[in-house]
C-alpha cells in the first residue's frame, strides 16, 4: 500500500474516534484476521453483513473496537472494505492493539474513574 494511503486510511480512523473517551453505548468488536476472515464480537462473519449491523449501531450511539490481526502495513481486501464501510456510515471507532481488546476495556475503566 502507498504511503500516503496508508496514512490517509489511519487518519480517516482516528477522525472517526476523535472525541471519544469511552463506550458510552453499545460495542461491536470487529477482528480482521491476516487469512481474510472477519469476526464479528468472536463469531466469523461476512463482509457484507457488517453493513447493517453498522447502521443499527450508529443509531444506538454505539462505537466499533477493531483488531487486526498481524504487522504488515496492508490490511487486505477484507480490511480495507471494513475500514470503507466505517467510514462511509461514520462508526466512532477506536483501534485495540491487543486481540482481546483488553487495552480499550481498560481505557474505558480508567475513563468512568474519572482519568485516575
Amino acid at each position: 500500500m502507498a504511503p500516503r494511503i496508508r496514512v490517509a486510511v489511519v487518519l480517516l480512523i482516528l477522525a472517526l474516534a476523535a472525541g471519544r473517551a469511552g463506550a458510552a453505548g453499545p460495542v461491536l468488536k470487529i477482528t480482521v484476521l491476516t487469512s481474510g476472515v472477519v469476526l464479528l464480537d468472536g463469531e466469523r462473519t461476512m463482509v457484507p453483513l457488517l453493513e447493517p449491523e453498522l447502521v443499527a449501531l450508529k443509531a444506538r450511539g454505539g462505537e466499533v473496537w477493531y483488531f487486526r490481526e498481524g504487522e504488515q502495513p496492508y490490511p487486505g481486501s477484507s480490511g480495507l472494505t471494513v475500514f470503507a464501510l466505517l467510514i462511509k456510515h461514520r462508526v466512532p471507532t477506536s483501534l485495540s492493539e491487543l486481540p482481546d481488546f483488553s487495552d480499550l476495556l481498560e481505557r474505558d475503566r480508567l475513563a468512568r474513574l474519572g482519568g485516575h
